[in-house]
């Protein structure tokens, strides 16, 4: 089989303090998200690894059991195992054409701090995510952008096998500029 442009390294286990550290060097900075029992919260990183919330304070990432972090180039997965250590590893490598995935909610509000927005949903209430650029307006989406790795089998069937997190970013709703067409009376 073949694997079109994508390396795994893997980092060994460690706490999600630690994974970070090891990600990030001095020109590292990124975004990523954590999966705790009760929600799940959107950071940003820098090249001190430590992960801060819309506030600005040092997430807690006490009973986390998955976290996924990335910059454009690479990308670090953490999964609990037990005790508060997890495997760790890094993909990195370029992939097919990047390709965006819908965050559920649309922005509202004023931003919780610079470079985040708020998102809302019925179904999930209020989540604060990074994203960077210009501001977005109230309605708008938010994307997460990856890119995605395939493999050839050995009949050359092609599948997709895998998908790097590459960043954030915030369009207008698709909708936004539709107005309603006077209805005819009935």
């Amino acid at each position: 089989m073949n694997t079109v442009g994508r390396v795994i390294s893997d980092l060994g286990r460690g706490t999600t303090g630690q994974a970070l550290r090891m990600f990030v060097d001095s020109r590292t900075s990124g975004v990523g998200f954590c999966y705790r029992p009760v929600d799940v919260r959107w950071f940003r990183f820098g090249a001190d690894g430590v992960p801060r919330g819309a506030d600005g304070t040092a997430l807690d990432l006490t009973g986390v059991f998955e976290l996924r972090a990335f910059t454009a180039e690479k990308e670090l997965r953490w999964r609990h195992c037990s005790a508060g250590s997890g495997t760790t590893a890094v993909v990195r490598g370029h992939g097919l054409p990047e390709h965006r995935r819908l965050l559920w909610g649309t922005v509202v509000g004023p931003a919780p701090g610079p470079g985040w927005v708020t998102l809302h949903d019925a179904r999930i209430g209020a989540l604060h995510v990074p994203v960077g650029g210009p501001a977005p307006a109230d309605g708008d989406l938010v994307w997460l952008r990856a890119v995605e790795y395939v493999e050839e089998d050995r009949h050359g069937n092609v599948a997709v096998v895998d998908e790097r997190l590459v960043g954030l970013v915030a369009r207008p709703h698709p909708n936004s500029e539709v107005t309603e067409e006077a209805k005819p009376d009935e």
